[in-house]
């Protein structure tokens, strides 16, 4: 009897142990488990931003080809006005209009907007450079616009330059 005992005792030690033993490692599984978690957690939001990041350069870089670009569609504005005032309606002037209607659906299909501002709107820093004050009737009115401004996505990239009333 007293051998009975003394086995029944080693073996509830021994399953008392084994249960310690087991939450140990429950415990310890569920620790690495949620470090790993995190880790993947930590890794996936690293991917978002290193993608947002990435799209912010090329972003930028595609601002930089596209102001370029713009300067020729302003040579094209001039060239046109000219051509209209001295020349009228010939054949080269529709191909150099045909060109210029090609760089501007060029831009347009990259998401590239011209910035609307017409003479007798009220200015608008936001969007608008002033160039040149001059005696008007309305203070901070567009008298004249000199040069076409852009936008990429909501996002100036170049300022619609104009000429304002004092």
């Amino acid at each position: 009897m007293v051998v009975m005992k003394e086995k029944n005792k080693k073996k509830a030690q021994k399953e008392l142990s084994s249960d310690k033993d087991l939450k140990q490692l429950q415990a310890e599984r569920d620790k690495y488990l949620a470090g790993w978690q995190r880790s993947q957690a930590d890794f996936l939001n690293y991917k978002r931003e290193e993608a947002r990041r990435f799209q912010k350069i090329s972003d930028y870089k595609k601002e930089e080809w596209i102001l370029e670009l713009l300067n020729v569609v302003d040579l094209f504005n001039r060239a046109k006005e000219d051509i209209n005032q001295t020349l009228g309606e010939f054949s080269v002037a529709e191909g150099f209009l045909q060109i210029k209607k090609y760089f501007e659906d060029f831009l347009r299909k990259h998401g590239v907007e011209e910035i609307i501002s017409e003479p007798g709107k009220q200015f608008n820093p936001h969007i608008e450079e002033v160039v040149e004050i001059v005696d008007g009737e309305k203070e901070g009115t567009i008298m004249e616009v000199v040069r076409k401004g852009y936008q990429i996505k909501g996002k100036v990239i170049r300022p619609t330059q104009v000429k304002v009333s004092k």
